[in-house]
């Protein structure tokens, strides 16, 4: 996605028509550039470029790819705040229809599955919250869908877990805010192999046969532009790409501050722009941040709670009943 058409996408605004959440452009924005900002998201196929002109360079070691990403990412060493983000949603209903959100909000992040995003209309309320911890990951969004969703890490992936419009778990790997993936029970990998354009590190969920891939750029900073996310079938469950890196702050660890992450099976997108990030000391950080909301925190418009995973955990919803 070109930065006119990021730009783009902050102007656009959320109306609803019938039953149907549309996107109009402000008054001299061409239709066609307001729509650029929900195309973008097909993964290149083997490596292949994904922004102008290509990653130039030699393939490198496996070995020299890996401490050139983790050496970046250990410069993240407290919580990561943004309160500059600015999302354009796309997401597909149960009934399949669609809505458009243009929203802007906040970010939290602590490593490795600390996320929270709460996101609003101008200066309205909180309209899309979702978060992981260590154990759970959720979304809520109020406005037309008035429902949230949530599941266990442990059954992400599996054919006993349901789909979700945004997987806030997925965000937190995809992002790559602290690296690649850490060491995590029935993960194997990396295995590396030389795209066209880009270095290949692949992944493998043992539980899942999930694959998961990390394009690293051959040119510097050498960082992942890409990920993409297979199922057992070889099928895209996701791809996001990385842009614009800067330092966080000075002497701060490189990274993205826009990514389009697409959902193919849901037909579902998430374009986000990051203005900057902040520092936060863990002592900053509320021990309520992570915590997933309920009945009781939720706002009044939220009226469906649903665990996308219950059928993974048939004992234990009859011993909750």
């Amino acid at each position: 996605m070109t930065p006119s058409a990021r730009a783009a996408s902050i102007g656009l605004q959320h109306v609803r028509r019938g039953r149907v959440t549309r996107l109009i452009a402000p008054r001299g924005m061409p239709f066609l550039l307001a729509v650029a900002v929900l195309t973008a998201g097909c993964p290149p196929r083997d490596g292949a470029s994904i922004h102008s002109g290509g990653s130039t360079g030699p393939p490198r070691s496996q070995r020299e790819i890996i401490e050139q990403i983790q050496s970046n990412a250990a410069k993240l060493d407290a919580a990561l705040w943004s309160s500059s983000v600015t999302a354009t949603a796309r997401l597909i209903d149960d009934r399949k229809q669609l809505h458009v959100f243009n929203v802007e909000g906040n970010l939290l992040h602590v490593p490795p599955r600390g996320f929270r995003m709460d996101l609003r209309h101008g200066i309205g309320p909180t309209v899309i919250g979702l978060g992981s911890n260590d154990d759970t990951f959720w979304i809520w969004i109020e406005p037309e869908l008035h429902v949230m969703r949530w599941g266990h890490h442990r059954n992400a992936g599996r054919p006993c877990c349901a789909s979700m419009p945004v997987r806030p778990d997925q965000l937190v790997s995809a992002l790559a805010l602290g690296g690649l993936p850490g060491a995590e029970p029935g993960l194997s990998g990396p295995i590396l192999r030389a795209g066209r354009n880009y270095d290949i590190l692949t992944y493998t969920v043992a539980s899942t046969g999930e694959i998961r891939e990390y394009y690293v750029e051959r040119s510097p900073p050498h960082l992942v532009r890409l990920v993409r996310f297979r199922d057992v079938s070889r099928r895209d469950v996701l791809s996001v790409y990385l842009e614009e890196f800067r330092p966080a702050w000075p002497d701060g660890p490189l990274l993205p501050h826009a990514a389009s992450v697409f959902w193919p099976l849901d037909d579902a997108r998430f374009v986000l722009r990051i203005g900057g990030y902040q520092p936060r000391s863990l002592a900053q950080v509320s021990p309520r941040a992570f915590v997933m909301p309920d009945r009781e925190t939720l706002p009044d418009g939220i009226r469906e709670i649903i665990q996308i995973d219950a059928d993974c955990e048939p004992l234990k919803a009859l011993s909750d009943d």
